[in-house]
């Protein structure tokens, strides 16, 4: 049997590409966040007492950074600027993003609004917040 050939090579390559795009991006973005530029990457724990934010904000001025509590949600927004020696260079390879970030996180628990900490040490800010009491139920079944 004969092998007929569609010029449609081409064109199925360059579909593939495109949603492979399509996918890198959808899935580079954490559910439940919203982004403006770069966003930075964060870790959320506990222990006994408290519920803990750190976010990875090497090279982000605190006095750039903006928190806002709105609600179950903490809204981390700054802006990292590149260094004044690298402006106007030739780049052989650029990976680190500069610029405005936006950050929200769901706190998973109910906090108390009044015990909030807020520090930034070696490029990460850790954000504290203390359990609300009461906050957990145990619920009998019959």
């Amino acid at each position: 049997m004969p092998v007929i050939k569609i010029g449609i090579s081409k064109e199925l390559d360059q579909l593939r590409k495109e949603f492979e795009e399509v996918m890198d991006e959808l899935f580079r973005v954490p559910f439940g966040s919203r982004t403006m530029g770069w966003m930075p990457a964060i870790d959320i724990y506990e222990d006994t007492t408290h519920i803990y934010i750190v976010a990875d904000l090497a090279g982000v001025d605190s006095n750039s950074l903006e928190l806002l509590l709105e609600g179950q949600y903490l809204r981390v927004s700054g802006n990292r600027r590149p260094p004044i020696t690298i402006r106007k260079k030739r780049f052989f390879q650029m990976e680190v993003e500069y610029g405005p970030f936006e950050r929200v996180i769901r706190i998973p628990l109910p906090i108390d609004k009044s015990e909030i900490k807020a520090k930034m040490e070696n490029g990460l800010l850790l954000v504290q917040f203390l359990k609300k009491e009461g906050s957990k139920v145990s619920i009998s079944v019959k």
